[in-house]
């Protein structure tokens, strides 16, 4: 393979001042895509069909080559880890299926991850317009990331290890989920993880040995400590935010070891991917339907595209879909399986009716709150970061190892909030100020400068328990185009207004010590598109989240999990398809409720669960855990740690 970075061309065809468009950038691109475009499993994996054509024999009428017990359709954050759990079981043949290429090494380097955002391992999905978000954007249409590329998501995001808070969890049991309550899912939190930071963490609540490496990064510039100090002194409290409480600060842990993005597939794939041979895995193989009977409604199959040809493949057990929240439950209507409705616009026969695609939510920040550096920008000469590129093509070390501001978290409350979770979480995201203010709009959309380089730091409030949903609709035109993403961003008032309490505090930062001393200044230009309102009001606040949306890519709900009599119900609390024998899905689309927190971790233990709901299903013995000792009791063994 050979990653190829977004087009800037047609994007700076404009004149414009914006630096993303400037000579050097191109250069910086062209320099980065002959460092790190290639994959390091094409090297270890040259024969992309590896494994194939062992096992010829009849299923369900069909003579096939194609033919295993499971088939895994998507190699994501939830799909390699279920492929890795699966083949666990040396009898078992498992294929995993990925529309997208291998991991290009560029995905590995922290700093650089707004390089894969449009690039090629990118789906890149637009939303459709709305009246209330994405005013400003192009189209009204704000991009929403997916990953199309072996790991998936767990490639393309910032790397955030944050499971969100329990009672997320407990809620999901409470609304006729049995076995998903947090005590019931820390476990999996814990199987897959291999802690690193054991002296900054609360052991009780975190694993050591797992395949997912779990670390704080290696680099922090002079800005990320000094954040910290300024959200102590406004009264958090910084501590481990992976444990029974959220609000407060912290120095995020990553997905990452030693200077490296792990994704899942680094984690659950690459360690296996020639040692089992039970494991089949395809890239650049996209599903286009499961293989439904429609007289006795089993699932047997998939049918996929791949270099041309249109493929089948069969499977005696079970099909798992593990595409994502907007791929699942395109799948699963161009299987016959959605609403009737929607299905007979394009004449596709009703298998099983359900609420597919609906429930959708996300977790929608702004751009807008704009603080402009005097003493610590991190800005370089185009010499200078070629240096540091270098650097860490040798060491794994220096400013690329991290994500500079964003490593700092805090969760809070607004005046909305009820009980003890937090309704807003913030991200501090490296920016030009210059640029920002030049233009808000062509700034965000040619973003590829390295996290490590900044003068100013966008305060994004992060919407952590929206009220508004929306849905996931077929392509009129092509079915198995891009889905349409009718986000519905900001439909409930509510939204609305606890974005702007969000924004409100965030200011507050500006009044403390840490960031007064190193002359932090809000930057108060007027936004192009908001200049009707007073800088500051409220009313200019809800024009810049209405205007200038975005997300932090948090896709969720699309196959709601729910019990039997709940009409909006996709999968039952095991994870069945309802009305379909041997389907599943097992990603974030089966989230009743989106978690108060980044999804990538709850992801991969819904991924552990839903791999052990299938080995007792199968293997007809009791695989379930034991119940958790209290935390006052428990303890890590120093072997267990190492």
């Amino acid at each position: 393979m050979s990653w190829m970075p977004r087009d800037l061309s047609s994007l700076c065809a404009v004149h414009t001042t914006v630096t993303n468009c400037a000579p050097s950038t191109f250069l910086f691109l062209q320099l980065i895509t002959a460092l790190f475009g290639g994959s390091r499993d094409n090297k270890l994996n040259p024969n992309p069909f590896y494994n194939f054509g062992h096992n010829n024999h009849a299923f369900g009428g069909h003579a096939s080559e194609l033919e295993y017990d499971f088939i895994v359709v998507g190699a994501g954050s939830a799909g390699c880890v279920v492929a890795n759990r699966l083949t666990e079981i040396h009898h078992w043949r498992v294929l995993l299926l990925e529309a997208g290429d291998e991991e290009p090494e560029v995905a590995e380097v922290p700093a650089f991850a707004p390089v894969g955002l449009r690039s090629s391992i990118d789906w890149g999905y637009e939303t459709q317009p709305s009246p209330r978000s994405c005013l400003a954007r192009d189209g009204g249409r704000c991009p929403w990331a997916r990953g199309k590329v072996m790991g998936g998501s767990s490639t393309l995001n910032y790397m955030i290890y944050n499971r969100g808070h329990p009672l997320d969890y407990d809620e999901w049991a409470a609304a006729g989920n049995p076995g998903w309550k947090f005590r019931d899912v820390l476990p999996y939190f814990r199987k897959s993880e291999d802690n690193r930071n054991y002296d900054r963490i609360d052991p009780y609540y975190h694993g050591f040995g797992g395949y997912q490496t779990v670390e704080i990064f290696p680099y922090q510039d002079s800005n990320v400590y000094s954040l910290i100090d300024a959200y102590k002194e406004l009264g958090l409290e910084e501590f481990d935010q992976n444990t029974d409480r959220q609000i407060g600060t912290s120095l995020l842990q990553h997905t990452t070891r030693d200077g490296e993005r792990l994704s899942t597939n680094g984690a659950f794939i690459r360690p296996i991917r020639n040692k089992r041979d039970n494991l089949d895995v395809r890239t650049n193989a996209q599903v286009t339907k499961v293989l439904i009977d429609p007289h006795n409604k089993i699932a047997i199959g998939v049918q996929f595209r791949q270099n041309g040809k249109v493929v089948e493949a069969y499977a005696r057990k079970e099909v798992i879909l593990s595409a994502g929240a907007l791929n699942s439950p395109q799948i699963l209507m161009l299987s016959g399986v959605g609403p009737a409705d929607e299905l007979q616009k394009f004449n596709i026969d009703v298998i099983q009716e359900l609420a597919v695609g609906y429930n959708l939510q996300d977790h929608a920040t702004m751009d807008g709150v704009l603080f402009g550096l005097n003493k610590t920008a991190t800005t370089v000469t185009d010499e200078e970061r070629e240096e540091d590129i270098r650097y860490y093509q040798r060491t794994r070390r220096g400013p690329l190892s991290s994500t500079g501001p964003l490593q700092v978290n805090a969760f809070v409350q607004t005046l909305f909030a009820t009980g003890d979770r937090a309704d807003i979480q913030y991200s501090l995201d490296a920016t030009d100020v210059r640029n920002f203010i030049t233009d808000p709009v062509l700034t965000a959309a040619t973003a590829v400068t390295p996290l490590a380089y900044y003068d100013g730091i966008m305060v994004r409030p992060i919407l952590l328990n929206p009220k508004s949903r929306g849905v996931v609709r077929l392509n009129y035109s092509d079915p198995e185009g891009a889905p349409l993403l009718f986000a519905n961003t900001f439909q409930e008032q509510q939204d609305l207004l606890t974005m702007v309490e969000g924004v409100k505090q965030s200011l507050n930062l500006l009044r403390t010590h840490s960031l007064g001393k190193l002359g932090y200044q809000l930057v108060d230009v007027p936004l192009p598109d908001c200049t009707r309102d007073p800088f500051g009001s409220d009313e200019y606040w809800q024009c810049c989240a209405m205007s200038y949306t975005t997300t932090i890519y948090h896709p969720v709900g699309t196959c709601k999990m729910g019990p039997k009599n709940d009409k909006s119900a996709v999968v039952d609390a095991k994870l069945r398809v309802y009305g379909i024998k041997n389907l599943r899905v097992i990603d974030a689309s089966i989230m009743p409720t989106i978690i108060r927190g980044n999804t990538n971790a709850p992801v991969i233990m819904i991924a552990e669960k839903g791999s052990d709901l299938i080995k007792h299903a199968w293997l007809k013995e009791n695989i379930d855990l034991h119940s958790l000792p209290p935390p006052s009791s428990y303890q890590v063994s120093e072997n267990e740690y190492h």
